[in-house]
């Protein structure tokens, strides 16, 4: 079977069975933005799923990936959700966590430290970040990130 994946107009969820069927590692997919699909993928064995609008580059009028995020941790928390997307700042990192994402992805801060500063700007710019969700982290009172949760971002109201 060829397929000509550079027009991925036309991968289907009928790919993804075949790529399940004959992968038997760890598969995990890109790009998902719905509750629907999180459950579809998770409907065809994805092991996880990365939560993504590709940047905003091609995908610059759909729904920000952050904003995605809760309802497709809702739709599959039996599978571990990540984001890809938006991420600029340490704060990013920690809003992500607290809406229900295991891991997340930073790349464009890394790839403009790498263009102005090649190695030694990308070790800066990983000990920037370090440094801000240190100091975010204390100021919402912890000191990991895995106690980050909702209640770092949002406080419901009193009834």
């Amino acid at each position: 079977m060829w397929s000509d994946f550079s027009d991925r107009a036309h991968f289907t969820w009928d790919h993804l069975a075949t790529i399940r069927r004959r992968w038997k590692g760890q598969l995990v997919v890109k790009g998902v933005l719905t509750a629907e699909d999180a459950r579809l993928a998770h409907q065809h064995g994805v092991d996880g799923i990365v939560v993504s609008n590709h940047g905003g580059r091609q995908l610059d009028g759909v729904i920000a990936a952050m904003r995605a995020l809760p309802e497709v941790v809702e739709a599959v928390p039996q599978l571990p959700v990540m984001l890809d997307s938006g991420i600029r700042r340490g704060t990013d990192v920690i809003k992500a966590l607290a809406l229900g994402a295991r891991c997340v992805f930073i790349g464009r801060p890394f790839a403009y430290a790498a263009a102005v500063g090649s190695r030694q700007g990308v070790a800066h710019g990983i000990n920037l970040m370090q440094a801000e969700i240190s100091r975010d982290l204390a100021m919402l009172g912890i000191t990991r990130t895995q106690d980050v949760n909702a209640q770092c971002i949002y406080h419901p109201p009193p009834h």
